[in-house]
């Protein structure tokens, strides 16, 4: 059979996702850091600074020699954040230093404002300890220590931390351009218009913002019916409008199923048509040129389930950035049991305060608000139907489902 119609894994859905993308020339930008929050690093970046860049006092306090432990010492200066000593430590003197100050030259350990009492000239010592409360230049980071791996989607912190490492401009991925469209006659978009037989539009909004989330730019979203002609036309100014199309529903072998025939007649490509993964099989992936589209289940749990799995994939792999899956191993809360194990199987779990995964009521694809209290999916392999509690299993957690 055809590869394109047969039922393949997942592990080889991948592999052809790979390779029909492999030799692009990811597009990136250099931006200034502070307007970087949201976006994927495009390479490593490692700091051009020693952090600490010098050695310096971890609190308030008088920097003594490491040898010279007294009752009383003379005086020599006061250094505040942002000065350098202009003295030396020399045995019976000390240094007062503020926290973030740098040490003089010879400091061995700073004594605590609170252990002393100061006069004029001197500082005598109501305690000694063996605290050295001092941060040492290049403890935490040494120059060209990696900072960020490519890949990486910067937020708050990241920013805070390429700054410090004296990085104020990076380079990031452009966002991938996407169109959404939301196929079938029996979804609707204002409650209104709900009749028997209609539902509403939920797959559309849902994409529309998961993209969103992961940084790509949204540049429509649709709802079409389920008319050849009106399939094909949508999907063509998709394809004018956007890098990346992504279709719902429609890719199934009904009557009223008309995505695939629109892709063929738009030349499209199809790499694959069903994947062995459920719930998801009917995902439909291809290529014209240097666009993508991808053909997605009609049931919102497939939907969200193979946006992560595959459209993330191809957005990380047209963009230049590692695309490996984070499937963390968690244990089992409670017994898994499934009727079939001739596909790979995902289900819905919540993670435990214990952080163990446990499994959801779910009552199939359809099933939206079961996903809406998930942290993520476990996964099952392919000839495994149950699994007890306490088992280790395979979870992907859906806030960073990427390394």
């Amino acid at each position: 059979m055809d590869e394109t119609r047969a039922m393949i894994p997942l592990e080889r859905a991948w592999a052809l996702l790979d390779e029909a993308l492999s030799g692009r020339t990811p597009a990136s930008e250099i931006i200034p850091v502070r307007s970087a929050r949201g976006r994927l690093l495009a390479s490593d970046q490692h700091t051009r600074l020693d952090l600490p860049p010098f050695d310096k006092s971890a609190m308030d306090g008088y920097a003594v020699r490491a040898d010279d432990e007294r009752d009383t010492y003379r005086l020599l200066a006061t250094v505040r954040a942002g000065q350098v000593p202009s003295v030396a430590l020399v045995p019976g003197t000390a240094v007062k230093v503020m926290t973030g100050a740098p040490v003089p030259e010879g400091t061995g350990k700073v004594i605590m404002r609170e252990f002393t009492e100061e006069d004029a000239e001197t500082v005598r010592v109501l305690r000694h300890d063996d605290v050295g409360n001092l941060c040492l230049r290049g403890e935490d980071m040494k120059v060209g220590d990696r900072v960020l791996p490519a890949g990486c989607r910067l937020d708050a912190l990241d920013l805070a931390n390429l700054v410090s490492c004296g990085l104020t401009r990076v380079p990031v991925t452009l966002p991938i351009e996407l169109a959404v469209l939301s196929t079938g006659d029996e979804i609707v978009d204002d409650p209104a218009c709900l009749a028997p037989g209609k539902i509403m539009n939920a797959n559309g909004p849902m994409l529309a913002h998961l993209a969103a989330k992961h940084g790509f730019d949204v540049v429509g979203e649709r709802r079409i019916a389920d008319d050849l002609d009106e399939t094909v036309s949508a999907l063509g100014e998709a394809l004018e409008a956007a890098e990346m199309v992504v279709v719902s529903g429609g890719v199934s072998v009904g009557d009223f199923d008309h995505v695939l025939e629109a892709f063929e007649r738009l030349g499209l490509a199809v790499a694959f048509s069903r994947v062995a993964v459920k719930p998801g099989k009917p995902t439909v992936f291809a290529t014209r040129g240097e666009k993508v589209v991808f053909g997605l289940p009609g049931n919102p749990v497939s939907v969200c389930l193979m946006f992560h799995l595959f459209v993330l994939r191809a957005a990380r792999r047209l963009r230049g950035v590692p695309a490996v899956l984070r499937l963390g191993r968690r244990v089992l809360a409670s017994n898994f049991a499934r009727r079939k194990a001739e596909r790979r199987g995902f289900a819905p779990v919540r993670l435990t305060d214990e952080g163990d995964v446990e499994p959801l009521p779910y009552h199939g694809s359809a099933h939206l608000m079961s996903l809406s209290r998930a942290d993520g999916f476990l996964s099952v392999p392919i000839g495994v139907r149950e699994v007890p509690a306490g088992e280790t299993v395979d979870f992907l957690d859906l806030r960073e489902p990427y390394q």
